[in-house]
């Protein structure tokens, strides 16, 4: 007994799967990480008030640093446009990040400050990277998708 089974429509039949670079797919991979240095910015920006009142070079280090980090996060969320050569803002919050783990020896402050600063500084540089292997993957995965899309015969 054969049971004829109802063809597909063309439309759907042939319909390309989404790819991991489409943002309608559930499965991509969203890049929290530069709200992440956002608020790591913003930490950076208070700890300067957390510095005692005397070392003036403390706190407008940690305030430009903690400013220039929070600029360039939100311009990384901003400027998301998936093409890492054209996106060096989460580039800039990695030197961000290492200027603090410097800074901490060229302009001392109190032991609380200096270990605070150290810890940021090392969370920054590390979601910084994260940040910028998730940017290289997904443009990866779009270069390599627009070069095997498959072609649709009608």
């Amino acid at each position: 007994m054969a049971t004829n089974l109802p063809q597909l429509p063309q439309s759907i039949a042939h319909h390309p799967q989404p790819t991991l670079s489409d943002p309608s797919d559930p499965r991509v991979l969203h890049n929290y990480a530069p709200w992440v240095n956002v608020v790591l910015g913003l930490c950076v920006f208070v700890l300067r008030y957390g510095s005692p009142r005397g070392t003036f070079a403390v706190h407008w280090n940690l305030f430009l640093t903690g400013f220039v980090i929070m600029f360039a996060a939100l311009a990384t969320t901003i400027a998301h446009d998936e093409n890492v050569s054209r996106n060096p803002w989460s580039m800039i919050n990695v030197a961000a990040g290492v200027w603090l783990l410097v800074s901490v020896e060229t302009i001392p402050s109190v032991p609380l400050v200096s270990v605070a600063q150290t810890t940021l500084g090392a969370l920054i540089i590390v979601v910084a990277l994260i940040s910028l292997v998730l940017e290289f993957s997904r443009a990866r995965a779009k270069r390599r998708n627009a070069g095997s899309s498959p072609q649709v015969s009608g």
